[in-house]
């Protein structure tokens, strides 16, 4: 009897101090699995399908959940805000906060993974041809983007930032008009109330070659690259119908995170970082993952890296 007794006895002590541990959260405490949010841009977007790619090949990203903005500026905004913990950002949207904005909060992100080069896209409406009486033809509508001086130009999320760097550096006086989204930007164009919109996507970028030809052209971004030193390069813009062999520039996309001092998170985001970065090769070559990650080398990026 009292063995049975001193066993309840210590049973009862036993779940008493399972108890005071949970409470004070001790060794008792289970470890509770904790959730990242990474901005990434809209659905269909190249972030966001090299987000969906890389969960597929790095089992370990089940901590990482999406959540969709509708840009770079949105992303970065929700990034410095700690509203999400990493996010897709243009380069040259995260340079512009710091050297321009001289915002202090934007040093302090560090580079996960540097990634794809996106292209500028410069869509106008096909231009007017006409002839007057002595048989002369006259073209009227943008051809290229030097021909914006004294026109509107419409832009959405990061591509806005894009737009007024490109007039900065080109020189050309044209008007920046901020839209919500691509729709209301491509409404706009389609409406005249702009005479061409800009967006940097990922090519070949779905929504853009779904464009009606008939009503739509690519165009090229005629900027001096002596002008444009830095962070932008060369780039073809390569779509049947709309234009192909277009010329253009790109700007790199990064993955940037908080740089997070606690050794959980710091361990799962540079096993996250290893996992990528061993399995470039299985993101270029699987059926069905986004083109783009043939482009990229994990080189290139111009921002500290997250180590």
């Amino acid at each position: 009897m009292t063995i049975r007794s001193s066993t309840s006895a210590t049973r009862r002590a036993l779940r008493n101090l399972g108890l005071l541990g949970l409470c004070l959260g001790g060794p008792a405490q289970a470890a509770t699995p904790f959730f990242l949010d990474v901005a990434t841009s809209p659905k269909g977007s190249t972030a966001s399908d090299m987000f969906r790619d890389i969960g597929q090949v790095c089992t370990g990203a089940s901590f990482l959940r999406q959540r969709q903005t509708s840009g770079s500026v949105e992303s970065l905004d929700l990034l410095l805000g700690n509203q999400v913990s990493l996010a897709f950002v243009q380069l040259d949207v995260l340079k512009a906060r710091d050297q321009i904005d001289k915002d202090p909060r934007a040093r302090e992100l560090k580079t996960l993974l540097p990634l794809n080069f996106d292209e500028i896209h410069l869509i106008a409406r096909q231009p007017t041809i006409k002839k007057n009486i002595f048989s002369r033809t006259t073209v009227s509508g943008v051809l290229k983007f030097s021909d914006l001086k004294g026109k509107k130009l419409g832009a959405w999320g990061g591509s806005v930032i894009s737009a007024n760097v490109l007039k900065a550096k080109s020189a050309v006086g044209v008007t920046v008009l901020e839209y919500k989204g691509r729709e209301e930007a491509l409404a706009a164009l389609g409406a005249g109330q702009v005479d061409a919109v800009l967006s940097v996507v990922g090519q070949p970028a779905d929504w853009v070659k779904a464009l009606d030809p008939a009503r739509f052209a690519l165009r090229p971004v005629d900027i001096d690259p002596a002008r444009l030193n830095g962070f932008y390069r060369p780039a073809t813009l390569r779509y049947a119908q709309l234009g192909s062999g277009v010329g253009t520039y790109a700007v790199q996309r990064i993955l940037v995170t908080r740089d997070f001092k606690t050794p959980e998170r710091r361990a799962a985001l540079l096993n996250y970082q290893k996992c990528a970065l061993s399995k470039l090769t299985q993101l270029q070559e699987t059926q069905g993952f986004h083109p783009k990650w043939t482009e990229v080398s994990f080189k290139e990026q111009d921002w500290p890296w997250f180590k």
